[in-house]
């Protein structure tokens, strides 16, 4: 089972192109739609003998889904040069898997769209792609950067499905659902 994250503070380009990607027996889960609290740094995730967040909200939901599944899926769109600042406070509430290591064995993928050319990007993407490898060490989870979109000038094109023609998307698609299984 895949646990797919939208990582976006709005239901449009991650939101649409992960409901694409996701099997009717994934887990699905809008950023949108969820209240996270800000992680406060207190470290009792790492002092309490089941690793949990003494932090009560939505979060619970996030760390149910990643127990049940094998492989995370994520979509972001690139503000201000970096993943949505809502995706990084999540990844903020993952300091209780440093002490337990249960994101052991999983995988995260990301996939992400930007407003810049791909030329533009590519100095942002890896910049992103050595963030994600860097917490990856730490949290224990595998990494791969599966695709970066461009969606062109956000005020003029604001879908990457109207940048990408429909089998040109088809074809990305189906690579990133055959990278998923492997």
């Amino acid at each position: 089972m895949n646990l797919y994250i939208s990582a976006s503070n709005r239901k449009h380009n991650s939101y649409n192109f992960l409901n694409k990607l996701k099997n009717e027996k994934d887990i699905f889960i809008s950023l949108a739609d969820i209240d996270i609290k800000y992680c406060i740094g207190c470290n009792a995730c790492q002092k309490n003998e089941k690793n949990q967040c003494v932090l009560k909200d939505d979060m619970n939901k996030i760390y149910d889904a990643i127990s049940k599944c094998d492989n995370i899926i994520i979509m972001s769109p690139i503000y201000m040069n970096q993943i949505t600042g809502i995706l990084k406070n999540v990844f903020d509430r993952f300091n209780p898997y440093c002490a337990s290591e249960s994101l052991k064995g999983k995988k995260i993928f990301l996939i992400t769209v930007g407003q810049m050319s791909e030329e533009e990007q590519q100095e942002i993407c890896y910049s992103i792609n050595n963030w994600f490898k860097s917490i990856s060490e730490f949290l224990y989870f595998d990494f791969e950067y599966l695709y970066n979109f461009t969606s062109g000038d956000i005020l003029e094109i604001d879908s990457i499905e109207k940048m990408y023609e429909k089998s040109q998307l088809d074809i990305v698609i189906e690579n990133i659902k055959n990278k998923i299984k492997d």
